[in-house]
């Protein structure tokens, strides 16, 4: 079953919820991968195909060295409760305690401070799979170019490795926590 867990948005914004993504996310995801602006601070530009994006999504939702969480906002239509998927947090295992973090927001959500909440709860739920004592290092690889992303992770206590892609249009920035949320 999916670890739900709610999560407060900005002062008077929406209240974000976060699961883990189901094979029924696959649209969702897809639509928000090959937005435009996603693609264009992306490593990789172009756009995919819906077989491809499902067994990506297969490989991803079997793999205990990945987690992909979905944001949903609560809202009402009419008398009834709907949550709508709103972004997502994808963590990937890059070795020795370090996990490489993907953040995406739908485009007719963007610009609300979904962002900040939504990398929080991700990493509070990254750090919750881990044993007490470990350290897990969480790396962010950004477009130089992307100033919301840059902001987003210094915002949240990331700080650049020195490390750039050879290109030097990629920039990474790391942060370190111990398990109970402490930096190091």
């Amino acid at each position: 079953m999916a670890e739900r867990s709610g999560v407060s948005g900005v002062s008077g914004g929406p209240a974000l919820r976060l699961r883990e993504a189901a094979d029924t996310d696959a649209p969702a995801l897809l639509r928000w991968r090959n937005d435009p602006d996603t693609r264009r601070w992306s490593r990789t530009t172009d756009p995919v195909a819906l077989p491809e994006h499902r067994a990506w999504l297969s490989r991803v939702l079997a793999s205990p060295d990945r987690l992909l969480l979905v944001a949903e906002s609560a809202g009402t239509a009419g008398a009834e409760l709907v949550e709508e998927p709103v972004g997502m947090v994808r963590f990937d295992d890059a070795g020795e305690g370090c996990w490489e973090v993907s953040i995406a927001v739908a485009p007719e959500h963007r610009g609300r401070g979904l962002a900040a909440p939504l990398l929080a709860e991700g990493e509070r739920q990254l750090r919750h799979r881990h044993r007490p004592g470990t350290v897990v290092a969480v790396l962010a690889v950004v477009h130089r170019d992307n100033a919301a992303s840059v902001a987003l992770f210094e915002a949240a206590g990331y700080r650049p490795d020195g490390v750039a892609d050879a290109a030097g249009d990629f920039l990474r920035f790391v942060r370190a926590q111990s398990i109970d949320g402490s930096e190091r």
